[in-house]
C-alpha cells in the first residue's frame, strides 16, 4: 500500500479553499433563497410568458383565454432608452479636472498659464474617452447593465484590465527571390545595378488586441456578496463565477495571473446554471455536456476583498491566493439600484413595482375575450321533457326543428360587455403608469383632450423622477466605473500611446506617456439633465419663431454672421448635431460679406462704370430701366479688349 503524505503547505491550501468555499457557499444560498424566484418571474413579465392554467387534477385549461399583454415590457423600453440617452448625451461622458498633490505643488506652478495638474487631467481625460468608445464601446455596456437594473432592480459591473494577443498574417516589404534553373536553390533577386528587388509578403507576426480596462455587467446569478452587506463598500467579501475554457485558463497561467496544476484541478465539464434555469423558462434547451475536451468548461470563482483576491476552480483546486492586484486596493465591482431600499443591497425594479397591477391587467382583459367569446357562441334553453335530441337537432340554413311546443327551445340572450370594462383597462394602465412615472407623453403619446398645461405637468412630475434615477447612475456606476479605469490606467500602461481624438478642433493625434497620466482627479458625469419632453417641444417652437422674427431685423440682415449663430441654436434645438456641415464657415460669411459690401459699392456707380465692371467680372449685363438688357457692342474679337478697359477703369478708380 502506497502513503501519500500530505505536507503542511497542503494542509493550509485545503484549509484556506474550505473557509473560501463556505463564504461563497453561504452568499450563493443566501442569493438564491431569497432572489432567485424573484428575478425568474421578474424575466418572465419581461418575456411576456405566463403560465398555463391548469384545474384541480392538474390538467391543463384549455377553454378559457390566458393571454398577457405586454405592459412590463413597454414600461422597462419606455424608460431605459431616457436614461442612456441623457447619461450619455454628449462626449466625453466624464470630464476631469486635475488637483494639486499638496499646497507646496499648489505654490509652485501656481503662476503658470497651463498647469501641470491640468494638463495631466486633460491627457487623462482624452485618454479615456479613447478607451470609453474604440476599445469598448460603454454606451452599449451600459445599455444592457441599465436593463438588468430595470427589470430586476440591481445591476453590478465588474471593472478589471485586460491583455489579448494574436497572430496576425501582414504584408510588408521583403527581398524577392527566386529559384535557380540548375540547382534548384532559392536564390535572392536583384536588379540590373546589382540592388536587391523587393515585394510584398506574408509576415506573421503577434497582434496586441486588447491592453486597456476591461467593464463587464454580469449576470445578477453569477454575482455573489456578503448578505450583511449594503453596498460594495461595506461588504466584507464578494465575487462573482465565471465560465472558461482549459486554453482561456491557461492563457491566464501563462500571464502569471494564476497557477494551475492539471492533475489536481477536479475534471468537470461545467454548465452555466444561472443562464440554463433562465433559458428553461422561455423553452429554450439546456446546455449539452461536451465530449470534446478543448469543449469543456470549468467554474472560475473570483473571490476579493479590500486586500485580497482569490481564485478557485471547478470548487476544488485554489489557483490564485494572496494580495489584491490592483494598485487601489479596492475590490473591482460597483452596483447601482433603480429604487434604494435603505439597508439593503438588492432593490427594486420596474417589473416588481406593477407586477401586481399587470395580473389585474390581464386578468381584466381574459375575462373581457371570455365573456365575449360566451356572446358569440348561442346558448338555448329546452324544456324538461321536450323530445329533442341531438338526432332531430341540427343548427344550419333551412334547417327545421320539430317540436311540440314553441316555447319548448328558446335561445338564451347574453347581454353585451358594459363599456365600463375598457375604461378599468384604462385606469389599471393608469395606476402602472403613475406608479413608474413612465406617463403617454413620456411614451411619445398624449390622451386626447389633455390641456397642454397638464401635458407639461405631467412630464416636469415624472422628468423630475427620472432625473434622481440618471442622477444615481452617474453617481453609483459611471463616475466610479471611470475612477476605476483612471487607477488601472496608471497601474498598467508603461509605454507611450497615440490617441486619435476628435473634437472642434477635428481629427487630431495626442501622445500620452504614463508619465502624464498620473495625478489625482476630480470626476464629473458630463451627461445632459433629462429634459422634460413637452418642455422641449416648446422650446423647439419658441427658436423657431423666434429665428423667423430676429432674422428679419436689419441688424441681423447687415451682419449675417450673428444670424448664423441663432440659426446654429435652432438647429441644436432640434437635437442636429453636425451643424457644420450644413451652415457655412466664417470665412464663406465673411466672403459673402465682402461681396454684398461691392456689390452695393457698385450699385451707386454711374451706369456706364456697371457696364464696364460687368464685362470685366464675366457678369451678363443688367436690364436698364426700360426693361431691355442694354446692347452687346462687338463680337467675340473686341470683348476681351473692353474688358480690358474695364478693368482699367476699375483699378484707374482707385480699387473696390
Amino acid at each position: 500500500m502506497i502513503i501519500i503524505e500530505t505536507t503542511e503547505t497542503e494542509k493550509d491550501e485545503k484549509t484556506r479553499l474550505r473557509k473560501l468555499l463556505n463564504r461563497i457557499e453561504a452568499a450563493e444560498k443566501w442569493r438564491d433563497s431569497g432572489y432567485k424566484k424573484k428575478w425568474e418571474r421578474y424575466y418572465k413579465r419581461y418575456r411576456n410568458l405566463v403560465d398555463a392554467i391548469v384545474d384541480e387534477d392538474g390538467k391543463v385549461v384549455t377553454d378559457r383565454s390566458n393571454i398577457s399583454i405586454p405592459y412590463p415590457f413597454v414600461q422597462v423600453e419606455t424608460v431605459l432608452p431616457r436614461l442612456v440617452e441623457s447619461v450619455f448625451a454628449s462626449r466625453p461622458y466624464v470630464t476631469l479636472t486635475g488637483t494639486p498633490k499638496d499646497a507646496a505643488e499648489y505654490r509652485q506652478f501656481q503662476h503658470l498659464e497651463e498647469k501641470p495638474w491640468d494638463v495631466s487631467a486633460d491627457k487623462h481625460q482624452k485618454l479615456l474617452d479613447h478607451q470609453h468608445n474604440v476599445p469598448m464601446s460603454l454606451q452599449d455596456l451600459f445599455h444592457g447593465g441599465l436593463k438588468t437594473m430595470c427589470i430586476y432592480g440591481t445591476t453590478v459591473a465588474y471593472v478589471g484590465w485586460r491583455y489579448d494577443e494574436r497572430k496576425v498574417i501582414r504584408k510588408e516589404m521583403g527581398q524577392a527571390y527566386g529559384v535557380d534553373e540548375e540547382t534548384g536553390d532559392k536564390v535572392p533577386m536583384i536588379d540590373e545595378m546589382g540592388q536587391p528587388i523587393t515585394e510584398l509578403q506574408p509576415v506573421e507576426g503577434t497582434e496586441t488586441v486588447h491592453d486597456d480596462p476591461e467593464v463587464k455587467f454580469l449576470d445578477l446569478g453569477l454575482f455573489y456578496v456578503d448578505r450583511n452587506a449594503e453596498d460594495i463598500d461595506t461588504a466584507r467579501y464578494c465575487g462573482h463565477l465565471c465560465y472558461m475554457t482549459k486554453e482561456e485558463i491557461q492563457s491566464l497561467a501563462d500571464q502569471e495571473v494564476l497557477k494551475v496544476e492539471w492533475d489536481k484541478v477536479k475534471k468537470s465539464d461545467k454548465k452555466n446554471t444561472a443562464r440554463d434555469d433562465k433559458m428553461a423558462l422561455v423553452g429554450v434547451p439546456a446546455s449539452e455536456s461536451t465530449t470534446n475536451e478543448e469543449d469543456e468548461l470549468f467554474e472560475v470563482h473570483y473571490y476579493y476583498e479590500d486586500d485580497e483576491q482569490a481564485i478557485i476552480i471547478n470548487r476544488s483546486y485554489l489557483a490564485r491566493d494572496g494580495e489584491n492586484p490592483f494598485y487601489h486596493r479596492k475590490k473591482p465591482y460597483v452596483s447601482d439600484t433603480y429604487t434604494k431600499l435603505p439597508g439593503e443591497f438588492y432593490g427594486i425594479g420596474i417589473i416588481e413595482m406593477i407586477e401586481d397591477q399587470h395580473d389585474e391587467l390581464n386578468s381584466e382583459r381574459n375575462q373581457r375575450m371570455d365573456y365575449r367569446s360566451m356572446s358569440l357562441r348561442r346558448q338555448f334553453t329546452q324544456r324538461r321533457g321536450a323530445e329533442i335530441t341531438p338526432k332531430n337537432w341540427t343548427y344550419k340554413n333551412h334547417g327545421r326543428i320539430l317540436v311540440d311546443e314553441h316555447d319548448d327551445i328558446k335561445q338564451l340572450e347574453v347581454p353585451s360587455i358594459d363599456g365600463s370594462t375598457f375604461n378599468q383597462e384604462a385606469t389599471i394602465k393608469q395606476d402602472m403608469q403613475d406608479t413608474t412615472g413612465a406617463h403617454d407623453v413620456v411614451m411619445g403619446t398624449s390622451s386626447a383632450g389633455e390641456t397642454a398645461t397638464t401635458t407639461m405637468s405631467k412630464d416636469n412630475n415624472s422628468s423630475m423622477r427620472f432625473r434622481l434615477t440618471v442622477t444615481g447612475v452617474e453617481k453609483n456606476l459611471l463616475v466610479p466605473i471611470a475612477r476605476l479605469m483612471i487607477q488601472l490606467n496608471q497601474q498598467f500602461i508603461d509605454d507611450a500611446r497615440l490617441l486619435d481624438v476628435s473634437d472642434d478642433k477635428g481629427m487630431q493625434f495626442v501622445e500620452v506617456t504614463p508619465e502624464d497620466i498620473q495625478g489625482e482627479y476630480r470626476i464629473t458625469a458630463a451627461g445632459s439633465s433629462v429634459e422634460p419632453m413637452a418642455n422641449k417641444e416648446a422650446f423647439k417652437q419658441r427658436m423657431t419663431e423666434l429665428f423667423a422674427i430676429a432674422s428679419k431685423d436689419p441688424f441681423y440682415v447687415q451682419f449675417p454672421q450673428y444670424r448664423k449663430n441663432l440659426l446654429k441654436k435652432v438647429f441644436e434645438a432640434y437635437d442636429i448635431k453636425d451643424t457644420d456641415t450644413l451652415l457655412p464657415s466664417d470665412e464663406e460669411v465673411m466672403g459673402a460679406m465682402e461681396q454684398q459690401v461691392i456689390g452695393q459699392y457698385v450699385a451707386s456707380l454711374p451706369p456706364e462704370l456697371q457696364e464696364l465692371i460687368g464685362m470685366a467680372s464675366g457678369a451678363p449685363p443688367q436690364p436698364q430701366e426700360g426693361g431691355t438688357a442694354p446692347p452687346q457692342s462687338g463680337g467675340g474679337a473686341n470683348t476681351a479688349m473692353q474688358a480690358e478697359r474695364g478693368l482699367q477703369v476699375i483699378g484707374g478708380g482707385g480699387g473696390l
